[in-house]
């Protein structure tokens, strides 16, 4: 009879445990939030970043000065070490000749008083030199090769592609004032670039 009565009491145990299964209730509020523990360990120290000295454009200048006697022009920086050598590869180049007070962009025509002259230009690092060669190839003059010209000055601005894809702004890149300004470029402290020796 004991066994009878565990059996039938172990029957009512289980229904009565299924039957308190129901639908589960709301959340009740969030509580106060506790005091703050104490600061963790310092972690390991990451590694060392990439240097940013070359997210930066580079505004350099010539000065007054002229074509060399076959009517182009070459410029220079000498000596650059790797590090330069790397930013510079992966640099566009923008060209400005001014003439007559106003900054001409390279490639294109450019007014000397009466004359025109259509200038491109090529860059390029050759052993531990970046260089800027500037092309006449038309002229307004009827005559065989290209004429003399004097500038007032030719600025080259460096900008390293990926800092252009990153700021992506919209600049009108022949505007040689809204380029310096839209860069945030500083024009007290410009770079000088140097005539290559021939």
């Amino acid at each position: 009879m004991l066994k009878k009565l565990s059996y039938f009491l172990a029957l009512a145990f289980l229904i009565s445990f299924m039957a308190c299964k129901g639908d589960q209730g709301d959340v009740g509020p969030q509580g106060e939030q506790g005091v703050a523990g104490p600061a963790g360990p310092a972690g390991p120290a990451g590694p060392a970043g990439e240097d940013g000295s070359g997210s930066i454009p580079l505004l350099l200048s010539t000065g007054v000065d002229s074509t060399f006697e076959d009517g182009n022009y070459y410029l220079e920086l000498q000596d650059l070490n790797a590090e330069a050598i790397s930013v510079l590869d992966k640099s566009a180049v923008l060209v400005y000749i001014k003439s007559g007070g106003a900054y001409w962009p390279l490639p294109g025509i450019v007014q000397f008083g009466q004359s025109l002259s259509d200038f491109k230009f090529v860059y390029g690092i050759q052993n531990t030199t970046f260089f800027v060669d500037l092309y006449q190839y038309d002229w307004s003059e009827q005559q065989e090769t290209p004429p003399f010209r004097k500038f007032q000055d030719v600025r080259v601005i460096i900008m390293p592609t990926q800092e252009l894809a990153r700021q992506n702004l919209e600049i009108d890149f022949k505007n040689y004032e809204e380029v310096v300004e839209k860069l945030g470029l500083n024009t007290t402290n410009i770079g000088r670039l140097t005539r290559k020796v021939k």
